[in-house]
């Protein structure tokens, strides 16, 4: 959800939130002259209601939509690995790679 330095993908949720919320914050503090609560408090809520409209939108976005256009081009990555290792350590090995989502693995025995 948010970049480290560890892993980046270069898509920031927070940027469609943050620009959302300021302007809802702008607008709800300037209801909020007119409004019970005053303009403290709607501007309060605007950025809240903004910040989260934004990252709902971003997370519509790169999680159905850009999901949808790469799948439909086929681009696709994919990653062979191939490990040599001993036969006591193979099941190991194969579980390792199943907790950490392997998409399929399989044994070649050495003739």
């Amino acid at each position: 959800m948010f970049d480290s330095i560890h892993r980046s993908d270069g898509i920031s949720l927070i940027s469609t939130g943050a620009i959302l919320g300021t302007a809802l914050a702008v607008i709800g503090a300037s209801v909020g002259f007119k409004l019970a609560w005053g303009p403290i408090y709607w501007g309060l809520i605007g950025t809240g209601a903004g910040f989260i409209l934004g990252l709902l939108i971003d997370l519509f976005y790169y999680k159905v939509i850009k999901k949808q256009q790469r799948l439909l081009r086929g681009k696709n990555s994919e990653v062979i690995l191939i490990v040599e290792c001993e036969e006591n350590t193979s099941d190991l090995v194969e579980d390792i790679l199943w907790h950490h989502f392997a998409l399929g693995t399989a044994r070649i025995m050495p003739s």
